[in-house]
């Protein structure tokens, strides 16, 4: 039991036995008056209603007061009630920024997971091209293809992987990537390479970003035919900016 809590129990306790105590000692002492105390007068019964009505002013009295601390009381828990719940609020509030920055954070790490495994990808590709020993280990993207063709499957491969971590991490758009598409899918090798790597994109999530940019792909394929050639941008190249 907290203090305010005893403090009005005390209060309430004070309330019935003060009433009663004072209505005892009204009756004695009216019942003592020498000249109340006459048998024919009959002021020994008025003495003892004169008691009666002081102690039920002196109750009304104290309900009066009682039921004001009451009220009083229920305001201060209302109050009291309000501030805790502004304070759970305020608690929801900032749980739920500490959900949102883990969220972000545990996204940022999976990004940055994921590039790092791409460039470690890359790496492992130009290793290839730049020895061919190295490049037997990888399987041929077609039957009967000729070395050279063979690394510059790879080197392609190395390229779209380029673009595609360029177009996840937020370098460029759609809109952009599809300008540069058009670009490095014009060449014979490339074009080579997309159709024999057709294969390997059947068995992509739909959902996945992959998949999604391989459509990308597709569509600057398509667009060859009655697209200008496009102006290489170096800014998708090489990371840096061209504010052409």
């Amino acid at each position: 039991m907290g203090p305010r809590k005893a403090i009005w129990v005390l209060q309430n306790l004070g309330v019935v036995l003060a009433p009663g105590a004072a209505c005892v000692l009204l009756s004695l002492i009216m019942t003592m008056v020498p000249g109340l105390r006459t048998p024919g007068s009959g002021n020994a019964g008025q003495a003892y209603g004169a008691a009666a009505s002081s102690t039920a002013v002196l109750v009304l009295f104290y309900m009066a007061r009682t039921l004001r601390l009451q009220r009083d009381e229920t305001s201060l828990q209302r109050q009291e009630l309000e501030l805790q719940r502004d304070e759970m609020r305020l608690q929801r509030a900032e749980l739920e920024l500490q959900r949102g920055e883990l969220r972000r954070s545990a996204a940022e790490l999976h990004r940055s997971a994921e590039a790092d495994l791409r460039l470690l990808h890359m790496e492992l590709l130009k290793m290839g091209i730049a020895d061919p020993e190295l490049a037997e280990v990888w399987p041929e993207y077609a039957p009967g293809l000729a070395p050279k063709e063979n690394r510059q499957y790879l080197y392609a491969n190395l390229i779209y992987c380029h673009s595609m971590l360029v177009h996840k991490l937020g370098g460029a758009n759609d809109r952009e990537m599809l300008g540069h598409l058009r670009y490095i899918t014009n060449t014979p090798a490339f074009r080579g390479y997309w159709s024999s790597a057709r294969f390997m994109r059947d068995e992509m999530d739909p959902s996945s970003h992959e998949h999604r940019f391989a459509l990308l792909v597709d569509e600057a394929l398509a667009q060859h035919n009655v697209q200008a050639p496009h102006v290489l941008n170096l800014r998708l190249v090489d990371g840096q900016q061209n504010d052409q």
